[in-house]
């Protein structure tokens, strides 16, 4: 994304101290949100790839049950991508293999974004919930999956 200048920028800090950085951070991404004070931009990180994360999940295991019960996986991402279930997930970097081109699927899941790091952002997500209080059921249960996935230091490094 950095490469492509189309990342989105969730910044926390006071206004002055974010106009200050935003023209930096212009030159890599195309969004630059401010979320509030110091914190918030990571916060909204730790909730978007807690949301990324279990989308990709669920993209998976529906793609999964599909194919195992006869339907070609381009034509259920496309009913994905066109109805109720649509998302990045499945419209850009589909964990199918040959389904998205240019995705990392495609290439033995190299590049993209190491499901190591996912794990560890599910990590601090979940992390943070128990310290204001709150359960993440899904997140959870997502994080105990990218757990196992990267029990194999190979797993680890491919894309999540």
């Amino acid at each position: 994304g950095a490469k492509a200048g189309t990342l989105t920028f969730m910044v926390g800090g006071g206004e002055a101290d974010v106009d200050a950085a935003k023209a930096l951070l212009d030159l890599m991404g195309k969004n630059v949100v401010h979320c509030g004070d110091v914190g918030a931009g990571q916060a909204a990180k730790l909730a978007n790839n807690l949301a990324l994360a279990i989308q990709m999940a669920s993209i998976a295991e529906a793609l999964t049950l599909g194919v195992s019960l006869g339907v070609d996986p381009a034509k259920l991402s496309s009913i994905f991508d066109t109805s109720t279930s649509g998302c990045w997930s499945s419209r850009v970097n589909n964990p199918w293999p040959g389904v998205v081109e240019g995705a990392p699927a495609g290439r033995g899941y190299e590049g993209g974004f190491a499901a190591r790091l996912m794990a560890k952002d599910l990590g601090l997500a979940v992390e943070a919930a128990h310290g204001v209080g709150k359960h993440l059921p899904m997140g959870s249960a997502v994080k105990a999956l990218y757990d196992i996935i990267c029990q194999d230091e190979e797993m680890a490094n491919k894309d999540f």
